[in-house]
């Protein structure tokens, strides 16, 4: 079945264990950050003052072939529709039928993402004394270091946060590589590393880190359009939202909009709640509501961020994606290089 289709429903034992009333539909599943895409990428854009999200034209089911939802927590997963199948390294799929029958979903990822960040901060020396601080102004880590870099920006005169970070390149796959790459031996690596043990020193890490984000977002979504997608925008959901330095990279190094939706913690239980109208449309021959009117009726309108307009901003990060790659690629072929000198030793060793 797609999703959402009728299966049944809800019978008297699982109803009185839930608290539900029994007879509620249910609609076929999907893999939560499925859930997420369909909660997410039929957010308004585009809204004038003033203009109700009921004032919007209905929402052609062609644009979600250009939206990348990235369904952001403890790991990211990009997902994007197409009408027809698009194979592509590093990325999962194309799945037909998965959503809306006869179209097709293709599935990358990031190994690891609010994961890093947490496992960046926490092991740095300055942590204790940063979360102390953080804790001194009623706010998180992440709320404390992202203020805490538009103070030093403010403070050194910098054109922008991306500025204090121009020097540090950080390469993040500490956990292997999902997309585009498909290589469970990728780590990680650092150029500018210094002594600084400072607060300072902890929040341009935690701003590389961000940066690692947004250039590997940057590297999958152009690994997807050379092979046949045509993604434009980025659909975010997740608490990663919340962190405005981090959409602001995406969008930047991306060079497209980054939208957000209204639900910004519930983008997942969302697209589960239209699953679920989509099953309880059924009628008596169990033909149900078309999925995408449903996407298009219950969302809301979404807030977006649009890349930065400053040229020397976007030729920083240009640069610092040409390192990126080069740090990606040629970690690689360091591998390769040393196992082709030890390889007598590993044929000892097997």
């Amino acid at each position: 079945m797609s999703a959402g289709e009728l299966v049944g429903t809800l019978c008297d034992k699982a109803a009185a264990e839930l608290g539900l009333p029994a007879g509620i539909a249910i609609g076929s599943g999907v893999i939560d950050a499925y859930a997420g895409w369909i909660g997410t990428v039929g957010s308004k854009v585009d809204l004038d003052p003033g203009q109700s999200s009921a004032d919007i034209p209905k929402l052609d089911r062609s644009e979600a072939f250009s939206r990348l939802a990235a369904v952001a927590g403890t790991s990211t997963c990009h997902l994007a529709m197409s009408p027809d199948p698009v194979f592509v390294d590093g990325v999962w799929g194309p799945y037909r039928d998965t959503i809306l029958p006869g179209y097709w979903m293709a599935e990358g990822g990031q190994s690891a993402t609010g994961e890093l960040l947490k496992h960046v901060i926490e092991t740095h020396p300055a942590f204790n004394q940063a979360t102390s601080i953080a804790e001194s102004y009623h706010a998180n880590i992440y709320e404390y270091l992202n203020e805490h870099l538009k103070e030093m920006a403010h403070g050194q005169g910098a054109p922008c946060v991306s500025y204090l970070g121009r020097h540090f390149f950080f390469y993040g796959d500490l956990w292997g590589n999902r997309s585009p790459i498909g290589d469970a031996n990728m780590t990680g690596s650092i150029f500018g590393l210094t002594s600084d043990k400072s607060v300072d020193g902890l929040a341009i890490y935690y701003y590389a880190t961000m940066e690692f984000i947004a250039l590997q977002t940057k590297q999958i979504v152009e690994t997807m359009n050379k092979a046949g997608h045509r993604i434009t925008s980025v659909f975010m959901s997740g608490s990663q939202c919340q962190n405005d330095i981090l959409v602001n990279l995406v969008a930047s190094a991306c060079d497209m909009p980054v939208l957000i939706p209204r639900y910004i913690h519930a983008a997942v239980c969302h697209g589960a709640a239209m699953l679920g109208a989509k099953a309880a449309s059924a009628d008596s021959q169990g033909k149900t509501e078309d999925l995408w009117d449903i996407m298009d009726r219950m969302s809301k309108p979404g807030k977006k961020v649009l890349p930065t307009k400053d040229a020397n901003e976007k030729a920083l990060l240009g640069v610092k994606y040409e390192v990126f790659l080069e740090q990606c690629f040629k970690q690689q072929k360091y591998r390769g290089m040393v196992d082709d000198a030890v390889g007598a030793w590993n044929s000892k060793s097997t």
